[in-house]
């Protein structure tokens, strides 16, 4: 039955936030924020890392308690001192990190949700609840599936059926395909539309321009905390949209590659690359590359295919199981994360919290980490102080660190000042390889461009450069090769020059 769509006018509004603010200490997160969401609308909310958004879309959901301001939901003001109020009252949130049970089939993970609001249900019922919500929403997914055994797009789609099990009228997504394939992302954009037309209202949370001009009805832009305005999708552009959220002009960074390096040295070479994580229970296996000066290979794959695995073995981060590496002709295999180092390899770590600094520190001693045996820094095993003080503020200007100083507490910073910390600690060593894993993931549109420049310019002074990234937009983009990945074994490596978003969509999802 195909369902009928709801008109979306300004007299229609579901949800509406009354002059939310929301302060943490020395931040202000929300200020005075007034928006609404129309029955059956989509509706983007964009802004900067520390913009406000999650923190606003937190107080719809009941996770935080605005410090003054109103919502409305039906034109009623309704109080949220919990996500279990909201969750009764029909508001539900799919976050980027899901929080299903591995070990569990699809209908067990949703009856543990609705057992823990109060609903008494067997897990024969809720393997109907599944196939009924499946059925009305076209959201397909076996109740009996393993979450363990489904990719990342079907573990996300059983996420949205707990969410739309309790009669949900308003559904918050928070950079839903930021883990998915283009494939994945094209049919998760259906189901949206989808659920629009019967009736669900969305705030969609992305820091991807084209993907909101193509799903949302409207977007609103936030800076600083502050709602810069509401515009009809349609009516604006991708470079409208970046200059409301960073309020300039933006010149997108010239992508153009010198001419390809294919008698270039190899700067670092992988042969039968093997490794095996006993946790996850994920694999990589004979995988064998070249890096070369002054290229920028892209590692395309999608969650779980061993990209991390990949760029930690090749860093030293990660034990081999078997393989060779060689930097600069010289075998590495076996050498640890601070050897590497030693020999001029930079690492980005996938999970920039739990391996790409260390949170309880100051943003100058993150800084200063890798460096402070150089001859630079210290005199007789004494630390040159003065030295790295000038060296720390440097970093933090050149790579526009946006923090009071060195001394903040690195934990408190924006996810995007976050990765510059990173990037300033690991590439102002000038190293000839860049090792680098989901370098701008969550990271909002400047953030994300001043790392792309980062990443052209080091290539452009001769880095030997592997990025590894799900955006294949990205990878078209940055690199001059690309090799992709899937359970942990190449699936093909091309040319960008010559590459087709849809081969490499195949090769990611295995139908290469």
């Amino acid at each position: 039955m195909t369902p009928t769509v709801v008109a979306r006018t300004a007299e229609d509004v579901v949800l509406a936030t009354d002059r939310i603010t929301k302060t943490f200490p020395g931040v202000v997160a929300n200020y005075e924020i007034t928006i609404d969401l129309r029955r059956g609308e989509i509706h983007a909310l964009l802004g900067e890392n520390g913009a406000g958004k999650t923190t606003l879309m937190a107080v719809i959901y009941g996770l935080q308690q605005p410090d003054s301001g109103r919502i409305l939901l039906e034109g009623e003001p309704v109080r949220l001192d919990s996500p279990r109020d909201a969750l009764s009252l029909g508001i539900g949130f799919v976050q980027q990190h899901f929080s299903l049970v591995p070990t569990l089939t699809v209908a067990e993970n949703l009856v543990l949700s609705l057992r823990g609001s109060g609903e008494r249900i067997s897990v024969r019922d809720g393997a109907a609840r599944v196939a009924e919500l499946s059925e009305r929403f076209g959201i397909q997914v076996s109740p009996e599936a393993v979450v363990s055994t489904l990719s990342v797009g079907m573990q996300q789609r059983a996420e949205l059926l707990k969410a739309l099990a309790r009669d949900t009228r308003v559904l918050i997504l928070d950079e839903p395909t930021s883990v998915l394939t283009p494939q994945e992302a094209e049919d998760l954009a259906i189901v949206m539309r989808r659920l629009a037309a019967h009736g669900v209202s969305i705030f969609l949370i992305s820091h991807k321009l084209n993907e909101v001009l193509q799903i949302a009805d409207r977007v609103t832009v936030l800076r600083h905390g502050r709602h810069v305005g509401t515009v009809d999708a349609a009516d604006a552009t991708q470079n409208s949209l970046a200059e409301m959220m960073v309020g300039r002009r933006i010149v997108p960074p010239q992508t153009d590659a010198p001419a390809r390096r294919s008698q270039a040295e190899t700067v670092l070479r992988a042969t039968g690359l093997t490794v095996t994580d006993v946790e996850s229970g994920r694999e990589l296996r004979d995988v064998d590359l070249e890096l070369r000066a002054g290229e920028i290979l892209g590692i395309a794959g999608v969650e779980g295919s061993g990209q991390p695995e990949l760029i930690e073995a090749l860093a030293g981060a990660r034990r081999l199981a078997g393989g060779r590496i060689e930097v600069g002709g010289e075998d590495v295999t076996g050498l640890s994360a601070r050897e590497m180092q030693r020999r001029g390899v930079a690492h980005i770590a996938a999970d920039r919290h739990a391996a790409g600094f260390v949170p309880t520190l100051t943003v100058g001693e993150n800084l200063i980490l890798p460096v402070t045996e150089l001859p630079r820094f210290s005199r007789l095993g004494a630390l040159r102080r003065r030295v790295i003080a000038d060296h720390v503020v440097g970093l933090i200007e050149e790579y526009d660190i946006r923090v009071p100083g060195p001394n903040v507490l690195a934990a408190t910073l924006s996810g995007g000042n976050q990765q510059r910390m990173v990037l300033a600690r690991e590439l102002s060593r000038s190293p000839r390889v860049v090792l680098s894993c989901f370098a701008t993931r969550g990271l909002d549109f400047a953030s994300t461009e001043a790392v792309q420049r980062r990443m052209l310019a080091m290539r452009d002074e001769g880095a030997a450069i592997a990025y590894a990234s799900v955006d294949l937009d990205e990878l078209f983009m940055l690199t001059d090769r690309i090799l992709v990945l899937h359970e942990g074994r190449v699936a093909g490596l091309v040319d960008t020059r010559d590459a087709k978003r849809e081969e490499i969509g195949l090769l990611m999802g295995g139908a290469g």
